[in-house]
Order: C-alpha cells, then structure tokens, then sequence
C-alpha cells in the first residue's frame, strides 16, 4: 500500500536526501537510505524494510510545477486565514520533499508513526508545511487547512 506525503519547503535550505538520511540516523541508527543512484530519489529503510520513497523536486522539475499548479486549484479560492496561509507557501515553496509511504496490510499506523521523525525534522529546522493525502495540510502545531484529495 502506498501513502503519499509532502512537506512545501518555503526558505532557502539547499535540502538534500544525503542531509535528511544522516538526520533520521542521528534519531535512530536503523534509519538508512538505499538506492541512491538517482539524484533526489532514494528508498527510505527502516531495520532493513523499506518504509518510504523519498524524493526532492525542484523549480524547473516538470512534477514540481505540475503538483503546485494543481496544489493550488484544490486548494481553492476562499479568503479565510487557513486557505491564505496555504496559497501563500504554494507560491513561496522553493522544494517539495515527497514521501510515498508503504506498508502491508492494515499496519498504516505503525508506518506512518517511523516517518514521525522526519516530519519532525523538518519543522524544526525548515519553513514550510506539511501535507498529506485525504487529510490536509500541516504545521508544526497540528492541521491548518483540511483538505480531503489525492494528487
């Protein structure tokens, strides 16, 4: 099964998945990242099972583009404060960091909970907001906008 996620960084970090791998292996050493070939793709393991697809898009990437244009038309056009805040990082967003997260069964929970660090880490050390599938977007205190689409 897979589950996507997003994380919209708005500042200026040259974020790289080499940087975010040696962070989740200061949290906990069974963090790994695998097949690296591919710049900005990279498979997320945890104790030897992989957890997640990892990647990192950029402006001039055609699915960076693609995801905020359509980010933007799901988003919609209200005027209240959760939708401004949320349209303001779509056109601040200077990276995209996707997590396609997978699991078996109906252990969605168990997954999602080892991808908590990573979240967490970029909250505390990059701007921007999280996002995921069905659900909404994301700060670090909890959800700002719910928004219940897949892209």
């Amino acid at each position: 099964m897979g589950y996507l996620m997003r994380f919209f960084v708005t500042d200026k970090m040259d974020l790289t998945l080499q940087y975010l791998g040696s962070a989740l292996q200061l949290v906990d050493a069974r963090y790994q990242l695998a097949n690296t070939d591919v710049p900005d793709i990279a498979d997320l393991l945890f104790d030897g099972t992989q957890l997640a697809v990892l990647e990192i898009n950029r402006p001039g990437d055609d699915m960076f583009e693609d995801d905020l244009a359509e980010f933007d038309e799901m988003v919609g056009p209200d005027h209240d404060p959760a939708t401004t805040q949320v349209r303001e990082v779509l056109r601040q967003t200077k990276a995209l960091v996707v997590a396609e997260v997978f699991w078996e069964g109906t252990e969605s929970e168990a997954a999602l909970e080892k991808l908590d660090p990573l979240w967490n880490w970029l909250f505390q050390h990059v701007q921007g907001l999280a996002q995921a599938d069905t659900e909404g977007f994301y700060d670090s205190s909890g959800l700002v906008l719910e928004r219940r689409f897949t892209l």
